[in-house]
């Protein structure tokens, strides 16, 4: 490989390591183990090392000229598609399932998790074996077996579901993306978007602050009825989750209630209903801490675009450069950032144009590649670096609109990726195993976008060329294209959405604007920021938490434990922002 490769993509290297420590540092949740970010920095490193592999592999194959270097760099880079795909494989297959279901157990000890993830697992593992024995069986039978066909079956099976992730993510993407930058570009919109979600999150929180209170309340009544039994130790640990000033508070009230409120799903406890009830109040306190910090970044983003007049503020800086920075973000958010919204929407619309196009002529016209844009410009480019700068721009795009659909989905007490370290242990398992699944199918379509694949053989076709020849995966070659045109045409028209809210299933899908909401969001934003105003409250002080309830007169807190949980606009114990502030 040329000695300017090697400095660029060292660097490139080095870039995409310090990149991947900082998106671990970002999203990770402080007490997530140290084992679990170092098994997702290799997972990532893996996964994410395909964009500075992959050009590579198809510039060395159809530009480069020097047939020595060639061959050399070739078998060089077959050892890293070797590395990145087995070590993807059993990463995504074996290991991260297990420690995905380990750290969500609720179990209280290392042999009792162990035991959970295993069975957890071992329906997948199971299945998987069947799969591959009943298909092994059927390669005997129809063609003489050897280890390749092993390999061929391995690889055939786990980018099936590889492929159909893609066909989902990237197709979400791919319009997805415009269109969030062009609405972004329309402050107005965006402020009331900002009301609107701020309505939602409240809701949200309200929700979610029923169940603590439930929850916590029943573990204080089966505390009180195991006091003297080995169980009780157990009952403190999951207390120990929830703040001591909301437990006091519940505690308050507690004469009330008896043994008989106890749910019956309880009864009789046992080390397995212990279990279940630690997760459950693992989930629910992070459900309830993304919520808050959700709700801080729609507070920033408002707070924004609803600047006053720089003259009456002014007063608050102290030396000319504080003031001159102001200016300028006045400038940038009042003027400039609408245009380079703008600007991102038209080059990510044209960007994902371009990659549909693409997939449609894969489709419509597959032995014709004269009718394939992307194939006449890489044919028409002799200069091996120019090359590789063709090839890394549109695969780096298609990577951003496939990993933006996980980074942005949001299931409830399953999977959240959030800044400011608000990503738990699960979580961040459960991207891992997608980011890894998803990769090598990505690659895959990428180079049959190209057309490459009938001219001239790719490290990656050598070494994974039975994804290309395995079953099922041949008929995707043709049916991928006009799956993922399907795709991006049911969220271009938000047909998805409409359907699972069809069908019940609302809680899953985008929300719409909802008019009438505005004012209401307006009001829970400034209320916010008074609460946080007068406790001198930030993200980094979680010791306040509760000052507002401290306030309150108890005959009040009282009154609102009958009142109907209905009611999401009581000021009593139910509020987020009395339980937790992050």
């Amino acid at each position: 490989m040329l000695t300017e490769d090697v400095v660029f993509y060292s660097i490139a290297t080095t870039i995409l390591f310090i990149y991947v420590v900082y998106l671990i540092w970002e999203y990770s949740a402080k007490d997530v183990p140290l084992y679990i970010k170092i098994l997702t920095f290799i997972s990532w490193i893996l996964t994410f090392s395909i964009v500075l592999v992959l050009p590579i592999d198809i510039a060395n194959s159809t530009k480069q000229h020097n047939e020595a270097q060639q061959l050399e760099t070739m078998g060089n880079i077959k050892i890293l598609w070797r590395i990145m795909y087995w070590g993807n494989f059993f990463l995504a297959w074996l290991v991260l399932p297990f420690f995905q279901d380990y750290e969500g157990s609720g179990d209280f000890d290392i042999r009792g998790k162990i035991r959970y993830s295993l069975k957890k697992n071992l329906t997948i593992y199971g299945l998987g074996t069947v799969i591959i024995v009943g298909l092994t069986i059927y390669l005997l039978i129809k063609d003489n077996f050897d280890s390749t066909h092993v390999e061929g079956v391995l690889i055939g099976v786990s980018n099936f579901f590889g492929l159909l992730l893609v066909v989902i993510l990237l197709g979400q993407g791919l319009v997805a993306i415009p269109k969030l930058y062009y609405r972004e570009h329309k402050e107005e919109e965006v402020l009331e978007q900002c009301y609107q979600q701020a309505v939602l999150l409240d809701e949200q929180r309200t929700e979610k602050t029923y169940e603590l209170e439930d929850i916590c309340r029943t573990l204080q009544l089966l505390q009180n009825e195991y006091s003297d039994s080995e169980f009780s130790r157990y009952l403190m640990i999951i207390l120990q989750k929830i703040p001591q000033e909301f437990q006091k508070s519940i505690r308050q009230t507690l004469q009330k209630y008896n043994a008989s409120n106890i749910p019956d799903k309880y009864k009789p406890l046992n080390l397995q209903v212990l279990a279940s009830i630690h997760k459950y109040v693992k989930c629910l306190m992070f459900d309830l801490q993304r919520i808050q910090t959700k709700l801080n970044i729609v507070n920033q983003k408002a707070l924004k675009f609803e600047r006053k007049d720089l003259a009456d503020d002014e007063t608050q800086f102290e030396t000319k450069w504080s003031k001159m920075i102001y200016k300028i973000s006045i400038i940038w958010n009042l003027k400039l950032r609408k245009y380079y919204c703008v600007v991102l929407a038209i080059t990510y619309a044209l960007l994902s144009l371009f990659i549909l196009f693409c997939e449609l002529i894969t489709f419509v016209a597959k032995t014709n590649k004269e009718l394939n844009p992307y194939y006449l410009l890489l044919s028409s480019i002799n200069r091996y670096y120019l090359t590789e700068l063709v090839l890394l721009l549109p695969l780096l795009y298609m990577m951003f609109c496939t990993y933006y659909g996980l980074f942005a989905m949001k299931i409830s007490g399953l999977i959240s990726f959030n800044k400011h370290h608000h990503t738990d242990a699960p979580s961040l398992m459960f991207g891992s195993i997608n980011f890894a699944r998803v990769s090598f199918p990505l690659c895959f379509n990428f180079i049959q976008i190209t057309d490459i694949l009938e001219d001239q053989a790719t490290s990656f076709s050598e070494t994974v060329g039975n994804l290309a020849e395995s079953l099922f995966v041949q008929s995707y070659k043709t049916i991928l294209p006009l799956m993922l045109l399907i795709m991006c045409f049911f969220n271009l028209f938000n047909i998805g959405d409409k359907l699972m809210r069809t069908i019940g299933l609302g809680q899953y899908a985008q929300q719409e604007r909802i008019s009438g909401m505005s004012l209401e969001g307006k009001k829970i934003i400034e209320k916010e920021r008074e609460l946080k105003k007068k406790n001198n409250l930030n993200d980094s002080n979680s010791q306040i938490v509760f000052q507002e309830l401290q306030i309150m007169p108890k005959s009040k807190i009282q009154d609102e434990e009958e009142t109907s949980r209905k009611n999401s606009s009581n000021q009593g114990i139910r509020n987020f922002d009395q339980i937790l502030s992050i």
